[in-house]
């Protein structure tokens, strides 16, 4: 192994130090870290262990895991374990991964919709079949149904952009 000697001002070194605590890390290994992020060298690959089992261990510092927890809590996660395995699948996928709570919002937007899609078929039948009563529907019921899903397509939409935003996913694909 190399050494390499840094000079670095007073306040330099309090914040490599700071940061290094922050991350749980040395400082050797930070800087080891980053060199081989910026230009990844084949041995370094080649010690790349791949884990044999579906369990992989994180270690964090107390301040980390407790961030870690109040965020997971915060979001309607019911343990530190589910929130970081949906962080990892979004970023994996680059795709949403809900929690309870949006799940159960979506679940209601579905029964809304549904809702929605029962009273559009009720109005079509009136207008088809049953022309005589077709004054009985106007153009305000109907404008009254086209801003309920204008306002459902919003929420959900809120929805999965801040799901997205909390993964770091690009959300362009959500927002029609």
């Amino acid at each position: 192994m190399a050494r390499i000697e840094i000079l670095l001002s007073d306040e330099e070194k309090s914040n490599l130090k700071l940061y290094c605590q922050s991350k749980g890390m040395t400082a050797s290994h930070m800087l080891r870290t980053l060199i081989n992020q910026s230009s990844p060298d084949m041995a370094f690959i080649a010690n790349f262990q791949e884990v044999k089992t579906n369990k992989i261990t994180v270690r964090l510092t107390s301040y980390n895991l407790q961030v870690l927890a109040k965020k997971a809590k915060a979001e309607g996660y019911v343990s530190q374990t589910n929130w970081a395995t949906a962080c990892i699948m979004s970023q994996l996928h680059q795709e949403p991964v809900l929690s309870a709570d949006e799940t159960q919002a979506l679940r209601e937007s579905n029964r809304q919709l549904a809702a929605i899609g029962r009273n559009l078929n009720q109005i079509t039948k009136v207008l088809n079949i049953e022309f005589r009563d077709s004054d009985k529907i106007t153009k305000e019921m109907i404008q009254l149904l086209e801003d309920k899903l204008t306002q459902h397509k919003q929420k959900v939409n809120a929805l999965l952009t801040k799901n997205c935003q909390r993964w770091s996913i690009n959300d362009e694909s959500f927002s029609s």
